[in-house]
């Protein structure tokens, strides 16, 4: 292998419309592109740690501080990935090693989705709605989204808005998410959730912090728990399968590591007989490409949670990626992991480029 040049990208990209979770409220989306020559081939790979370290340990000026500092100069000094000292950032990794991918795709003149034996058929989605103070709010997205939805919940914004959701839609595949913002030893929180374990979810989302708790709440719910922040690797997996707590996964390519990571983590779900489905986090085109070819995987039972680019930026950095219309999304069918950005739009977008050479 050798990889002859680096290029790191920083970019912010306004939102469409404000994206809030428990663990707080977006309105740009910051992420890091990072570029690579590899044997001639050009790859592209998308780091998209969220602003703060709120939803995991790894956020954009740590990854990109990592990536600088560290694993684009042991890239380049020892022509092999990951054979330095650093070790977690796993975005931050995942990004660099789908880069590299992406060029040895490239270079081949073959697809993503050829490489894993998947056919260019379109992707079922679930749209995620996210936390409004409103109830009206709240039920009019879910009311102008088709398909499933998945609602993001928090204390005090959980039962009155479902609940008025299932009123409306009693037949409707609907999942909450909360970020594991619910602490198992606040009363008030436990009878939210026995609240929510009444209305018929398909999934509750990452209710408590970590593995264990939710193991426990398992056991006194009828709601399948699906796990999502704490699940960083099949071991991880593993140990929440064995204490009960995994019943649905949530597998995000770049928190997870990348797609090589991802593909190994869905092929576990199957295996084991979990549901999973290939989450996202607001990624540009670059990283939601490959991501939403996961979601044709065997072992993705669910409809994904990613989106068109339209659901989020007035114009993406790739290509758009759109929805036909039956909600599904269309994905690029060229060589590699999916679109490269398009270099005028990546010139708008990017406010710090760069650029390493061996």
């Amino acid at each position: 292998m050798t990889v002859e040049s680096v290029e790191l990208f920083r970019v912010r990209m306004p939102l469409r419309h404000p994206h809030r979770a428990a663990h707080g409220t977006e309105d740009e989306r910051a992420s890091i592109l990072v570029h690579v020559v590899w044997n001639g081939s050009d790859g592209w790979g998308e780091c998209p740690a969220l602003a703060r370290p709120t939803y995991t340990a790894e956020y954009h000026d740590g990854a990109w501080a990592v990536l600088r500092d560290h694993l684009v100069p042991e890239l380049l000094a020892r022509s092999a990935l990951f054979a330095g000292g650093t070790v977690g950032h796993p975005m931050a990794r995942g990004a660099l090693s789908d880069a590299i991918w992406d060029a040895q795709l490239r270079g081949g003149d073959e697809s993503l989705l050829g490489y894993l034996g998947l056919d260019a058929v379109p992707v079922p989605t679930t749209t995620v709605v996210s936390l409004a103070d409103s109830v009206d709010t709240v039920l009019a997205a879910v009311t102008a989204a088709p398909g499933p939805v998945k609602v993001k919940v928090e204390p005090g914004h959980d039962v009155e808005p479902l609940r008025a959701i299932r009123d409306a839609f009693p037949d409707r595949s609907l999942a909450a998410d909360a970020n594991a913002s619910y602490q198992p030893d606040r009363e008030s929180h436990v009878r939210a959730l026995e609240a929510l374990d009444e209305l018929g979810l398909r999934y509750l989302e990452q209710p408590h912090p970590g593995i264990v708790a939710n193991g426990q709440l398992a056991t006194r719910l009828r709601t399948p728990i699906c796990l999502d922040e704490p699940i960083d690797s099949v071991d991880a997996a593993s140990l929440a399968l064995s204490v009960g707590a995994l019943a649905v996964l949530n597998v995000k390519p770049a928190r997870v590591g990348g797609v090589g990571a991802a593909v190994e983590l869905v092929r576990w779900a199957l295996t084991h007989e979990v549901d999973a489905f290939i989450g996202g986090m607001i990624e540009t085109g670059v990283g939601r490409a490959s991501a939403a070819a996961l979601a044709l995987l065997p072992g993705c039972t669910l409809p994904t949670d990613l989106g068109p680019s339209a659901r989020y930026w007035d114009r993406d950095v790739t290509p758009a990626i759109i929805a036909d219309a039956a909600g599904c999304l269309v994905l690029p069918t060229g060589p590699g992991l999916g679109s490269p950005p398009e270099p005028d739009r990546l010139a708008e977008v990017t406010v710090e480029r760069l650029t390493f050479r061996r």
